[in-house]
């Protein structure tokens, strides 16, 4: 008999409605689309409680493997470097911006459902355009997707994954960014990471 899974709370430290929650169900509400989101689950409430009176702590994705930034690529700086993740078995997709020189994070979305690496990584590159956009910032934006580079060329993407029930947050965040291409130009060089050359892009999960 497969024994009961014990419940987790969730963190929101960052997001529409900081709090502790009991469900992942409502603490996704709160981060959902939400630009910089932080949060983090807890086997206890009491944990979890705790870790929100403390604060925030410093963003480390899940399964991150720390290594030494890559000093030897020719990518332009300052910019930002985008990636994004995703569990081929579940579908489950997140992604990321961060500070090409530094690795610091910018931005982190997800985890979302029923998705693909492709699509995480045009929201990546659209997110990080708005983000430039909205803080008056003109630099490179580095993906590794050539894939994710031609949607956004195209301003529209081109996936077999089909929408469902599971999957609509990430569709209706694909719906948006095609619209925010759509009704906006950027000056900001959208451009490849050249991987075999330089090394893993600094915003890799390091999930390899």
């Amino acid at each position: 008999m497969a024994a009961v899974k014990k419940p987790k709370w969730y963190v929101v430290w960052v997001g529409s409605a900081p709090g502790v929650y009991s469900t992942w169900a409502i603490a996704e509400k709160q981060i959902h689309g939400f630009p910089g989101a932080r949060y983090k689950s807890y086997e206890s409430r009491e944990e979890a409680e705790a870790a929100f009176a403390q604060g925030s702590p410093p963003m480390v994705p899940k399964g991150a493997v720390k290594k030494p930034r890559v000093q030897s690529h020719n990518a332009k700086l300052p910019s930002i470097s985008v990636d994004a993740a995703c569990d081929m078995t579940t579908g489950v997709m997140e992604y990321r911006g961060v500070d090409t020189a530094t690795g610091g994070e910018i931005f982190r979305m997800g985890p979302y459902q029923g998705s693909s690496n492709n699509l995480g990584e045009f929201l990546a590159i659209v997110h990080a355009l708005a983000h430039c956009q909205a803080k008056g910032l003109v630099v490179p934006i580095y993906s590794d997707s050539r894939t994710a580079l031609s949607w956004v060329r195209n301003r529209k993407i081109k996936s077999t994954v089909q929408r469902t029930a599971a999957n609509a947050p990430v569709f209706d965040l694909i719906d948006r960014a095609e619209r925010w291409l759509s009704n906006n130009n950027y000056a900001n060089p959208v451009l490849k990471w050249e991987t075999s050359q330089w090394g893993e892009n600094p915003a890799d999960f390091g999930r390899k």
